[in-house]
């Protein structure tokens, strides 16, 4: 026991002088701690907006990587509608039913691609719109022009990148329509100048229609499949004519925010065409 005693008395310095070190060792621990706690914090400060700027950026290049897959997905689901396709049996062309017997041979009659658009007007009294595909990429004059939500109107020249389309909302468009449920074919013009709103003309007084009624294409033009949403009875009146009604109809598309839009080829126009030529008018 004495000698413990003795020991510790002369080694009491190198004791003392470990315990004081690590001593030190802790309170620096703590001090560098807390020194790169607040370095941190400042980083993360200056670097904080920069890092949610860039996330954002990739987010949007993503998501728009995302929507033209949707979009794809989209026209994929289009092309399957009966509306795209007549059947051939021996000699005779009928429209296609699920229904139909196996026997019968499914040919396609519309097809779709897709632009986005890069310019438009919807306050002026003859509008247009431009579209980011021309002649190049297989756009050509008298495609009909959808959006997600309705009609929105025919290609009237192309170039090899661009393509301009006259729309509803414009004095020379003309769109072969009917109302459902009865079925009735007028045409869809538009008088201006609300970009929301069009008319269906020639509609027989003597026939019923309900306000919300739907007003769909009639298919007899070689332009426009049959069974597309151009919009819904808003409000019916009498015509000029006191034969006929004025159908005011509410557009199914909103041209103040169209961006995307569908672009339908008939793929026999021409063939179609060269025969309709041939009939008599008079």
């Amino acid at each position: 026991m004495n000698n413990l005693i003795e020991f510790l008395k002369n080694n009491f310095h190198y004791f003392l002088f470990a315990v004081l070190l690590v001593l030190c060792l802790l309170l620096m621990g703590k001090s560098m701690s807390y020194s790169h706690y607040k370095f941190a914090r400042v980083c993360q400060a200056v670097t904080g907006p920069v890092q949610k700027s860039w996330s954002e950026m990739v987010h949007t290049f993503s998501l728009g990587k995302e929507n033209e897959d949707l979009v794809q997905q989209n026209i994929a689901l289009m092309r399957e509608h009966d509306n795209m396709f007549i059947v051939k049996e021996d000699t005779t062309l009928t429209r296609m039913s699920e229904t139909d017997s196996l026997h019968r041979q499914r040919m396609r009659l519309y097809d779709y691609t897709f632009a986005h658009v890069i310019f438009k007007t919807t306050d002026q009294a003859y509008n247009y719109i431009v579209l980011d595909k021309g002649g190049k990429d297989g756009i050509c004059k008298d495609m009909a022009v959808t959006s997600p939500s309705g009609v929105v109107g025919v290609v009237s020249d192309v170039s090899d990148h661009f393509a301009a389309v006259i729309p509803i909302l414009h004095p020379d468009s003309r769109i072969s329509a009917q109302v459902s449920p009865i079925n009735q074919v007028g045409t869809v013009v538009w008088e201006g100048p609300d970009p929301r709103v069009a008319y269906l003309e020639n509609i027989p007084q003597h026939l019923e229609i309900n306000i919300g009624d739907s007003v769909l294409t009639s298919g007899y033009s070689n332009i426009f499949p049959k069974g597309l949403l151009i919009g819904t009875v808003k409000e019916v009146m009498v015509g000029k004519n006191a034969s006929f009604l004025t159908i005011k109809i509410k557009l199914a598309t909103d041209f103040s925010r169209l961006g995307l839009v569908y672009l339908i080829e008939n793929q026999y126009k021409t063939e179609l065409d060269s025969l309709k030529a041939g009939f008599k008018t008079e």
